[in-house]
């Protein structure tokens, strides 16, 4: 039996009032613009990799974000086979005694409704979840990890010429993780299901406050930097540095010179349409916030004097928003 690591990058609508959107609705929010994946033996050793970009036939103008995080455009996918093609090409290549495993569940409902939605009848394989396993063998609960995270707290170093989200970069990435696991074929109890993705406008997991441009230029912004007291409504200074506590998720304690140390939460994640979104919370801080914040802050000078990476703008392990309809 193979293991296919396999990894999607996909488009969606500019706006979901656009004539494309409204007319193919739910049953294609998101449309797959290449395939990656990394076949491995039955020793999780790699055997070779597949790269295929796939030109969209719906939603042909290329979000913005997409194409600042993926480098594809409407020029670089433009002589690429459609869906259909794309996928009986990868399907091939797979043979046929293997399974697939995923970074997260997020690439498998994609997948299943863009199988769906172009009437793909060829068989796939069961899918795995290398995220959760991950989080499982060291213990880190629930909450969504980043590849990015996962590879710094193996000491798996980024190849300079592999970027990160590029389909077959990531699916290498992952096979890498997946090497480092006590145990690797524990990865089998961890079998996905898709789930249905369904537009709700008014839906999202994070309480927005409002859009911004990037993460970095929001917390550089005055409404962040000087935070306010939500008991007199004047500006704050910040006693602690803005310290990130897991992706797209940041902490601190400020000072209201009449109510005293409050303690300041913010949230960011990546919204359905693709722009980015912020809460800012600022509540009174108590013994727990305060200690907990500081604990932060020592955690983080430590890893920056080990060296360790951060993206700001690197929301994929952040809480998922992606538009899964509600069980």
């Amino acid at each position: 039996m193979h293991y296919i690591v396999m990894d999607l990058e996909w488009n969606q609508p500019t706006s979901f009032n656009t004539p494309v959107f409204r007319q193919v609705g739910d049953s294609l929010l998101f449309e797959v613009i290449q395939i990656g994946a990394v076949k491995l033996d039955d020793r999780f050793s790699v055997l070779e990799e597949l790269s295929i970009p796939i030109r969209p036939t719906h939603y042909t103008s290329i979000h913005p974000r997409v194409r600042r995080m993926t480098r594809l455009g409407r020029e670089e996918l433009c002589d690429a086979p459609a869906f259909p093609e794309a996928m009986a090409r990868f399907a091939d290549w797979c043979g046929e005694d293997y399974v697939f495993l995923t970074w997260g569940g997020d690439d498998i409902s994609v997948l299943r409704q863009n199988l769906d939605f172009f009437q793909f009848e060829g068989e796939t394989g069961k899918m795995y979840d290398v995220q959760r396993y991950y989080a499982e063998a060291f213990e880190l609960g629930a909450r969504q990890k980043s590849l990015k995270g996962a590879m710094e707290h193996l000491e798996i170093a980024a190849d300079e010429n592999r970027d990160f989200h590029n389909a077959v970069n990531d699916a290498y990435y992952t096979a890498l993780v997946l090497q480092k696991l006590p145990n690797p074929e524990g990865v089998l109890h961890h079998e996905q299901t898709p789930r249905k993705l369904c537009h709700n406008p008014r839906r999202t997991r994070l309480r927005v406050s409002r859009t911004v441009p990037s993460v970095a230029q929001a917390l550089e912004s005055p409404d962040v930097r000087t935070p306010e007291c939500p008991t007199c409504k004047k500006p704050t200074q910040l006693l602690t540095e803005l310290t990130p506590q897991a992706p797209g998720k940041y902490v601190a304690i400020s000072q209201c010179p009449q109510h005293g140390q409050l303690f300041i939460k913010v949230r960011f994640a990546l919204m359905p349409d693709g722009q980015k979104g912020m809460h800012l919370s600022v509540t009174p801080a108590n013994r727990q916030n305060r200690a907990y914040v500081h604990t932060k802050v020592l955690q983080n000078q430590f890893k920056r004097k080990r060296g360790d990476a951060f993206d700001p703008e690197d929301l994929r392990g952040a809480d998922s928003n992606m538009p899964f309809e509600e069980a």
